[in-house]
């Protein structure tokens, strides 16, 4: 017959936490929780990973614990009132765990079966089977955590994130290759983790060689770009887009004070330019427009509709714009060059306002996406911070939003990963949300949750419930069926490289502004 389930999961050496059982004030087994007695001695933790016993040695239903009770009759307020009242003594109402009015039950969400099969093999299925009372509940060995979350086993074959905790014991959490290709958001209000997360991911990222361009808002990647040994710009200094390939839209946000005549004027011309410019990025990976061709363009178009004088106008108005814009260029400049060899290029956006920053972020998105197509360029990561200000909710359109909407959509078939961070999911685009297949989720506040709380898979309600008061640090992680079998409860590892600005402490800020303007 072989060697029974117990003995291929070395449950004869595993800790046994208790056993199953049924009440009608407790609960009883059902096919998605199963309550059990917990033995005296034990202190089985929240989130503990189990293995439950069946009649039969083929097959035993696997979880985590999600809850629990304690139930003791002596530690009624009313009757410990009375012991009080009539002066009866200090009588102990939990005198230990072997108190035999002491009651304590757990329950623990069943997330699968395993089942042996008669060749030895060990499969993993979806629940099918009530649990049964009276079997043994044991704690499950660590090195099992990874096989039935069907995420690697080493950190050498996916992206070592974090661990899972399991009682006293922990194992790595190693996201899977595929994840990044098909996109990666990261939720949670201010302050819980979410940039020192991303760090660790593109730590991640460039251990295994693979570019990465961040978009930094805040300044929280300016030093592990240093660290990695990459390559921190500041947008309108040392990184600048070609104005030929932002796109109509944005370009018009640059020109102030057109008329609708002269309006009709530059688009027509910019889009001529528009197209020659991506003709160019095709056929040689690099653009170079003068100024002048597009007010020859512009000029163009006038006198061909008999508007001469308002194109001419238009044209200086054009001009003047391009000459004061430190934000845009004629053609691809040295960073594109860079981005290629260094292992992330990191621009921060932080002292712009936000149209020059979705003209920025969404002339690059475009940009990087045609060169990708032609294999120009590497596969990359494209990491976006404050993402709920460039795709916006309840249809809001920025300049960026149709560019990055459509960059993501089909990004995956050109090898791009994309990652977007937001401390506001419900002020975020939600057709882009629920495209990122993979969800980290730090703590967040209730409104978010329930546009969240749709998109992380089989998480327990109880789990859920938590969310509001998860630890910094500390994030649920989830994706389709095809990358991670459950969502898991991931603290994050330390990083390697160091962190952006902290949080300041106002009052020692003031007292330093006060000493040096010696108030």
């Amino acid at each position: 017959m072989g060697r029974s389930i117990s003995e291929e999961l070395s449950l004869t050496d595993a800790v046994r936490l208790g056993t199953t059982s049924s009440s009608p004030y407790l609960g009883s087994p059902t096919f998605d929780e199963v309550p059990f007695h917990v033995q005296v001695g034990r202190q089985p933790a929240l989130g503990t990973y189990v293995i439950i016993e069946r009649d039969s040695d083929r097959s035993v239903h696997y979880g985590r614990i999600i809850g629990g009770t304690e139930d003791n009759p002596r530690a009624n307020p009313s009757s410990m009132q009375q012991d009080q009242a009539y002066n009866v003594g200090h009588k102990d109402p939990r005198p230990g765990d072997l108190a035999p009015h002491v009651t304590r039950v757990m329950n623990v969400e069943v997330l699968g079966e395993i089942h042996l099969d008669d060749d030895g093999k060990m499969t993993v299925k979806e629940p099918s089977l009530l649990g049964q009372t009276g079997k043994g509940v044991y704690e499950l060995p660590a090195d099992q955590i990874p096989w039935l979350h069907n995420i690697p086993d080493s950190p050498d074959k996916g992206f070592h994130i974090g661990i899972i905790e399991s009682g006293n014991r922990s194992v790595d959490f190693v996201l899977p290759m595929e994840a990044i290709a098909r996109h990666l958001a990261v939720v949670g209000k201010t302050g819980v983790g979410k940039s020192y997360a991303v760090g660790v991911l593109i730590e991640e990222l460039a251990g295994h060689g693979i570019p990465v361009i961040a978009f930094d808002v805040l300044g929280d990647m300016i030093y592990a770009a240093e660290d990695l040994k990459g390559r921190s710009f500041r947008a309108g200094e040392d990184f600048r887009v070609p104005y030929s390939v932002i796109g109509w839209n944005e370009f018009l946000g640059f020109v102030p004070n057109l008329t609708s005549d002269q309006s009709e004027l530059v688009s027509l011309g910019y889009n001529v330019v528009l197209g020659e410019a991506f003709q160019s990025l095709e056929q040689t990976g690099r653009v170079n427009i003068p100024i002048q061709e597009l007010l020859d363009e512009i000029n163009r178009a006038g006198e061909e509709f008999g508007q001469g004088p308002v194109a001419k106008r238009a044209a200086r108005k054009v001009q003047t714009t391009f000459k004061r814009n430190r934000l845009l260029t004629t053609g691809t400049e040295a960073w594109l060059e860079e981005f290629t060899e260094k292992p992330i290029t990191n621009v921060f956006v932080g002292h712009l306002n936000q149209q020059q920053r979705n003209s920025i972020v969404g002339a690059t998105a475009r940009m990087l996406q045609a060169l990708r197509k032609r294999e120009q360029i590497p596969p990359f990561v494209f990491v976006l911070d404050e993402a709920h200000f460039f795709l916006p909710a309840a249809g809001g359109i920025t300049p960026s939003t149709n560019v990055i909407r459509e960059m993501i959509r089909t990004a995956r078939h050109d090898a791009i990963g994309i990652a977007l961070i937001t401390q506001s999911p419900s002020s975020m685009d939600k057709q882009v949300l629920l495209t990122c297949n993979t969800r980290v989720v730090f703590a967040l506040d209730p409104d978010d949750i329930k546009l969240v709380s749709g998109t992380m898979g089989d998480v327990a309600e109880e789990m859920k419930l938590r969310i509001p008061k998860l630890a910094k640090g500390t994030a649920i992680v989830s994706s389709s069926m095809d990358i991670m079998r459950h969502p898991a409860l991931v603290r994050i590892r330390k990083r390697q490289t160091r962190e952006g600005a902290p949080t300041p402490n106002i009052a020692e800020e003031v007292k330093k502004w006060r000493e040096k303007n010696r108030f």
